[in-house]
């Protein structure tokens, strides 16, 4: 099991469960909150943007953890929405992203949760996490997958709800010397990142009006008729 250490950088504008995170029930990670750097220095980037080798500089990595993950709600290098700036260090922003996933009706730690995943998949294979500028799984095509490019910040929520390994990062994954039953563990635990069920049932009725409709009918005269025996059956002789 990984061990991953959770940082927040500066005021993340949406409130955090980090409870949820901490107590996610995983036989592949265990996240743990070790600090909170609430005072960050303006950015240096052209566009008001947090490059690597400035963040770098405010990251500790915790060295009782596999690695390091900190929270940020401002943009990042390249307008990226995650960066690996080390080797043990990966930076994750809920700039543009929070309001995306909320939109979309995810919450922010499936979001972050989701991340955290593929970088388990990244750090089992490598051994380390490989900066972003070095090496990439990212497919331009999306495919539900945790390594979707997301160019378009947007289509982060394709990879939201029951993300997966698609065939072909299933396949380059096993090339590596992973653990035994770490595909499976890994596909088992990432089917738990889904919608709230109000959601679910209400995506459901917008795909399929018509079966709803019949089944709200069939319902309501289920309840009719159940209220009309249990009403005879009280009724006074």
């Amino acid at each position: 099991m990984l061990n991953i250490s959770l940082v927040t950088l500066g005021h993340l504008k949406y409130s955090l469960k980090v409870k949820e995170l901490t107590e996610w029930k995983s036989n592949l990670l265990k996240i743990t909150q070790t600090a909170q750097l609430n005072h960050l220095q303006d950015p240096e980037g052209n566009d008001q943007e947090y490059l690597d080798k400035q963040l770098i500089n405010l990251i500790q990595a915790d060295q009782e953890a596999h690695f390091t993950v900190a929270l940020i709600g401002a943009p990042l290098e390249d307008n990226y929405y995650m960066r690996r700036i080390a080797e043990n260090i990966c930076v994750i922003s809920l700039f543009q992203m929070a309001e995306i996933v909320r939109d979309a009706n995810f919450t922010i730690e499936q979001y972050i949760l989701r991340n955290i995943y593929e970088l388990v998949v990244i750090y089992r294979s490598n051994n380390a996490l490989i900066p972003t500028d070095y090496a990439t799984w990212a497919h331009d095509d999306i495919r539900a997958c945790l390594f979707d490019m997301n160019m378009d910040k947007n289509d982060i929520v394709f990879s939201l709800h029951k993300p997966q390994l698609c065939t072909q990062c299933t396949a380059r994954s096993q090339r590596y010397q992973l653990p035994n039953g770490f595909i499976e563990t890994l596909k088992n635990e990432l089917k738990k990142i889904q919608k709230p069920i109000y959601y679910r049932i209400s995506d459901w009725v917008r795909d399929h009006p018509i079966l709803a409709l019949v089944f709200s009918s069939f319902f309501a005269i289920f309840l009719n008729l159940s209220a009309s025996y249990i009403f005879e059956f009280i009724k006074p002789c």
